[in-house]
């Protein structure tokens, strides 16, 4: 027969097992060692479930499998970078939703014109503090909660949508497909030959167009199009 240390053991082992289960799972792409080891146990004491990744192309692959409920990511990495891993998470469908935060080491105003561009959701500039991690990570998780209870894109609302576009000229339509494709301004700018601030505006048209509001509102609007319609 067990003893009775035996099963508080076992019982507190098996709660232990069942709220890993049920914890938030949040992906950490950190080619520093060091610094990916203590943001991972910070997360890990506030209860969340921590996945690891050392590189770009790691992450890639971790988040494609498990598909976490958040991502921290480097932006200055060797291989791929923070900004390339961005651009092909955004073009999982099951991750288009998914909170994901930039670590810089610089945090100028084209970083995160760039960065914002391609759907991140907040920058988190080194050297940062244990209370300003979580509280970017908790506000993150938090508006994707608010989101998953808002009413989701149906067949009809898709269609919706696409009838919108019928109000879009040529060119904005032609840089919505670029923002579909994942393109941030400059190079949508540099790829069509035309001036940045131009582009800035057509941008803010289509917005206005169709109707959309929030920094990333144009970009998942043009994948949710893109993965429809293709």
């Amino acid at each position: 027969m067990p003893s009775h240390n035996n099963v508080t053991s076992l019982a507190a082992g098996s709660l232990m097992e069942k709220m890993e289960k049920n914890a938030l799972s949040i992906l950490v792409i950190e080619d520093e060692e060091m610094l990916r080891i203590n943001i991972c146990e910070i997360l890990r004491h506030y209860g969340y479930r921590v996945i690891e990744a050392a590189s770009g192309e790691e992450g890639v692959q971790l988040a494609s499998v498990q598909l976490p409920s958040l991502i921290i990511c480097d932006i200055m990495m060797p291989g791929i970078d923070g900004y390339e891993v961005l651009r092909t998470i955004r073009k999982i469908p099951q991750l288009l939703r998914t909170p994901f935060i930039f670590l810089t080491a610089k945090s100028t105003r084209e970083d995160i014109r760039a960065g914002m561009e391609l759907g991140a959701d907040d920058f988190i500039t080194k050297p940062f503090t244990r209370m300003e991690l979580c509280n970017s990570v908790q506000a993150r998780l938090e508006r994707l909660s608010q989101i998953e209870d808002e009413p989701q894109h149906d067949s009809a609302s898709l269609m919706a949508d696409y009838a919108s576009m019928e109000n879009l000229t040529r060119a904005e339509l032609r840089i919505l497909k670029e923002v579909a494709d994942g393109m941030t301004t400059a190079q949508i700018a540099e790829r069509l030959c035309l001036s940045k601030k131009t582009i800035e505006n057509h941008r803010t048209n289509i917005s206005l167009k169709l109707g959309l509001h929030g920094p990333n509102s144009l970009i998942q609007f043009a994948y949710r199009v893109k993965k429809k319609f293709g």
